[in-house]
């Protein structure tokens, strides 16, 4: 292996796939996702678990927001990310947060026979990262100019193989379905800061349209497949990313979906593993400038949350489990 990254680095050339994965095992039983559309509860944090294999000539570092990494942060091969290690996630409780991918608000909230909705007209406070949702800063160096992207393998996965049915495993007290489908909820997104301190937005992700939580006429649960075109079944809400744009003055709520024209916004698709994966390979950040240690290095910040905007924000999915698989690549 130290042979091959001194060629690598002697010929600058390192075309690669599977230039780090990054595998999260969320554990959404540690979270206090009441949403608002939910009656208020709570559930205490167990972890969260994040392992990066790394090839050869490519060394990044996980740091909080905001925070540089010092030459021991960054690694080659594996790493570990959980809460026991990294300090900056031992307070992380996920909670109701409404995002555009950027800046992120906790709602105030008003109940109205036993559902919550966001109060407008109330002041709203800013979330904070790794307490109610998480954040982290991805450095990645190298020893010659790359293009990184993340791969169309990326994928959001609940741990339950079976989501809906009798046989639906880690099955909710409400119904025959899976506590998992919580991961309809999760969003990611990745900004980068490097060359605007506004930060562009490289990616804002709905990893799992095609789970649904419905609700209507007394009964509620879960169904699966949502139709990506026509969508008259449930009007797109699954495959809408709906938020709440904040200022000093107003609150609007706002929609993106698959018609607009923003390449940054992408909505899963399902491919020939019936898998539903990111659906085209997305540039996240460019290695152009090298510094006084002869690294080419650059940082995207990568957030995940549960959106209350979101259907599958809902107290009968708490305790519900998934991984989140993240494939860069470089060119």
């Amino acid at each position: 292996m130290k042979n091959t990254t001194a060629s690598n680095r002697k010929t600058g050339i390192m075309i690669a796939k599977n230039l780090i994965i990054l595998v999260v095992l969320v554990f959404v039983s540690i979270l206090a996702m009441w949403a608002w559309f939910t009656n208020k509860s709570s559930a205490t944090a167990d972890g969260i678990d994040v392992k990066c294999d790394v090839p050869d000539g490519i060394e990044i570092a996980v740091v909080a927001p905001g925070s540089t990494p010092t030459e021991k942060d960054y690694v080659e091969g594996s790493i570990k990310i959980s809460a026991d290690k990294f300090s900056f996630m031992e307070d992380l409780v996920l909670s109701e947060v409404t995002s555009d991918g950027k800046t992120f608000y906790k709602p105030a909230l008003i109940q109205s026979n036993g559902v919550a909705y966001a109060d407008t007209s109330a002041n709203w406070d800013k979330a904070v990262a790794n307490e109610n949702y998480l954040s982290f800063d991805l450095y990645i160096r190298s020893k010659s100019t790359q293009k990184v992207s993340l791969t169309n393998k990326s994928k959001f996965t609940p741990l339950s193989s079976v989501l809906v049915g009798e046989t639906a495993g880690n099955k909710s007290k409400e119904g025959d379905y899976s506590r998992d489908c919580i991961v309809g909820a999760t969003r990611f997104s990745i900004v980068d800061y490097n060359d605007n301190k506004d930060g562009n937005l490289k990616l804002l992700w709905i990893p799992r349209p095609d789970i649904y939580f419905f609700s209507s006429g007394g009964s509620s649960g879960v169904e699966l497949d949502v139709p990506e075109t026509g969508e008259t079944s449930y009007d797109g809400l699954t495959y809408k990313h709906n938020y709440y744009e904040v200022t000093d003055t107003s609150k609007t709520l706002k929609t993106i979906d698959n018609s607009s024209s923003l390449d940054y916004f992408k909505t899963s698709v399902k491919n020939d593993e019936d898998e539903y994966v990111l659906p085209a390979k997305t540039e996240i950040v460019k290695l152009t400038k090298i510094g006084d240690d002869k690294f080419y290095t650059k940082c995207v910040r990568c957030n995940m949350w549960v959106d209350g905007e979101d259907s599958e924000d809902r107290l009968a999915l708490v305790k519900g489990k998934f991984q989140i698989y993240l494939d860069l690549t470089i060119k």
